[in-house]
C-alpha cells in the first residue's frame, strides 16, 4: 500500500467533496424537515454518493473512451478547469450554492439524492477526481480514498448539529474558503498536467 499516495489522494478528494464547508448548506436545505426526515435525507445522500463515485470509478473511463472518445488527459484538462471554476465561484460569487438553496423543496429521499449527493458531494469534480486518482495511484487507493472521505462525511451527517454548534458559521465558512483555495491550486495543476500532453 502506497500510504503517501493514499494520504494525498484522500486530501484531494476531501477538499473537493468539502463536507465541512458544506455543513451550513446541508442544514439550510434540510431545515424545514422533521428530525427523522432529515436523517433519511442524509442517509440517502451518503448511499447515493457512494454509488455514484464507485460506478464512475469502475466504469467511468470506459464510458468516456467508448462513448465520448476522450482519454484521461482530456479529462484532466477539463476537470482541472471545472475545479478552478467551482473554487472561484465558491470563493468570490457563491452563485452555484445559491442556485442549490433556491431549488424547489422535495421529499427527504429526493433531497438526499439531489442536491445533497449530486452535485454537492459527488459532483462532476469528485467524479473526475476519482478517475484521476485511480490512473495515478491505482484502483485500491482510489477506493480507499472514497471510503475514508465518505466515512468522514457520514460522521459529519451523524453529528451535524453538534459540529455546527461547536464550530459556528464563521469557522465553517473560513474552512470552506481555505479548502477552495487549495482546490483552485489542484485545478490549475490538473489543467496544466492535461494540457502538457498536447505539447510534447
Amino acid at each position: 500500500m502506497d500510504w503517501g499516495g493514499l494520504i494525498k489522494s484522500t486530501l484531494i478528494l476531501f477538499a473537493i467533496v468539502n463536507p465541512v464547508g458544506s455543513i451550513p448548506i446541508f442544514l439550510q436545505i434540510t431545515n424545514p424537515m422533521a428530525k427523522e426526515n432529515r436523517k433519511k435525507a442524509f442517509q440517502t445522500g451518503f448511499v447515493v454518493s457512494l454509488a455514484i463515485l464507485f460506478i464512475f470509478l469502475i466504469a467511468g473511463e470506459r464510458i468516456l473512451s467508448v462513448f465520448f472518445q476522450i482519454n484521461i488527459h482530456d479529462l484532466m484538462a477539463a476537470g482541472g478547469l471545472l475545479l478552478l471554476i467551482i473554487s472561484i465561484d465558491h470563493l468570490v460569487f457563491g452563485a452555484l450554492a445559491r442556485g442549490v438553496l433556491n431549488g424547489k423543496q422535495q421529499d427527504a429521499s429526493h433531497i438526499g439524492a439531489v442536491p445533497i449527493a449530486c452535485p454537492i458531494l459527488a459532483g462532476p469534480g469528485a467524479m473526475m477526481s476519482v478517475l484521476v486518482i485511480s490512473s495515478e495511484y491505482g484502483l485500491i487507493i482510489a477506493s480507499c480514498s472514497i471510503l475514508i472521505v465518505l466515512g468522514i462525511t457520514w460522521l459529519i451527517f451523524r453529528f451535524i448539529d453538534k459540529i455546527y454548534k461547536f464550530l459556528g458559521e464563521i469557522t465553517c465558512t473560513v474552512l470552506s474558503k481555505i479548502l477552495c483555495l487549495f482546490l483552485a491550486a489542484i485545478g490549475i495543476h490538473l489543467l496544466m498536467q492535461g494540457l502538457s500532453q498536447y505539447f510534447k
